[in-house]
């Protein structure tokens, strides 16, 4: 087996790793929000927020609906891509990096 051979293979390796990753953190979006929507509630600065709407957040709501898209579309692009498209392989890295820093952005989002 030449070198270039174990190259390609460790970089097919790497692709389909990154690719159910982008699929496993797709999966948990939804319950991530959830969860976190109910810890929001469940504290006493989140529901003194939605009983009486005193004490809520400044950011704006929008931000947290922003981060969510970017989170699912980049995640359904880094998990449902094929890999022989293009620069697929390369991009990859780059959208899942990017889906998981949205997906935090957004747990962080709904908590604050």
């Amino acid at each position: 087996m030449s070198r270039t051979d174990t190259t390609v293979n460790k970089s097919l390796i790497q692709d389909r790793v990154r690719q159910r990753s982008a699929g496993i953190a797709l999966i948990l979006l939804i319950p991530t929000v959830l969860a976190c929507g109910l810890l929001y509630v469940a504290s006493d600065y989140g529901g003194r927020c939605v009983t009486y709407g005193e004490g809520c957040s400044r950011v704006p709501d929008g931000w947290a609906y922003a981060a969510f898209v970017v989170s699912a579309v980049c995640g359904s692009l880094a998990a449902g891509v094929p890999g022989r498209r293009r620069g697929m392989r390369a991009a990859r890295g780059g959208f899942l990096a990017m889906q998981l820093f949205a997906h935090v952005a957004v747990a962080a989002l709904i908590v604050s």
